[in-house]
C-alpha cells in the first residue's frame, strides 16, 4: 500500500461520537442515541426551555442525533425532548440536577 493510500484512509476515519456536550468551535455540540426517535431536541436554560429553538438531525442509521448550540460562558442545564412529548435525561453531561418537578436535569459548564 502507498503512502497516498495510508494518508487518505487516515483521513477517511471519523471520530465517534460520544453521548453528552462537547465544546466545538461555534459553541456547544450536543449528542444523544434515540435510535426509534422521529424528531429530538436540546432543550434547556440557555433557549427558556423551547422544544423548536434547537432541534437536532439524525446522524447514521445508528439512531444518534446532534445539534450545535452557540452558548455563552456559564452553567446551562439542559434535557432532551423526544417526539415533542417525552423528556430524557441527558445519559452524559458535566454534571446533574433535580429540577424540582421529579426530573434530573443535565448541567453543561462552558468556560
Amino acid at each position: 500500500m502507498s503512502l497516498t493510500a495510508v494518508i487518505w484512509l487516515a483521513g477517511c476515519a471519523t471520530t465517534p461520537m460520544r453521548d453528552g456536550p462537547v465544546p466545538v468551535p461555534g459553541g456547544v455540540r450536543f449528542v444523544v442515541s434515540v435510535s426509534a426517535a422521529k424528531s429530538v431536541a436540546v432543550v434547556g436554560s440557555f433557549n427558556g426551555w423551547s422544544p423548536t429553538a434547537h432541534l437536532m438531525t439524525r446522524v447514521g442509521s445508528n439512531g444518534s442525533w446532534t445539534a450545535v448550540v452557540p452558548l455563552e460562558g456559564g452553567e446551562h442545564t439542559f434535557m432532551y425532548l423526544v417526539d415533542e412529548t417525552t423528556w430524557v435525561m441527558p445519559p452524559a453531561a458535566d454534571d446533574f440536577v433535580t429540577d424540582g418537578f421529579g426530573n434530573t436535569n443535565g448541567v453543561v459548564m462552558v468556560p
